[in-house]
């Protein structure tokens, strides 16, 4: 994060103010994208009727 701070011309300090702002964002993000992720196979696998509720 420093570097792409530094190329865009901030002050490498602001990383103090940001990674506590960027933290739970990050896993708010990871928490959607995982979601998203279960879900798309879920609906991918009962309509290739790989889906079961015993195996």
């Amino acid at each position: 994060m420093i570097i792409v701070l530094q190329s865009v011309g901030l002050n490498p300090a602001w990383v103090a103010i940001i990674f506590p702002i960027d933290r739970p964002l990050d896993m708010v993000r990871t928490v959607v994208n995982v979601t998203g992720d279960a879900t798309v196979s879920t609906l991918i696998a009962k309509s290739e009727g790989e889906l079961t509720k015993y195996q």
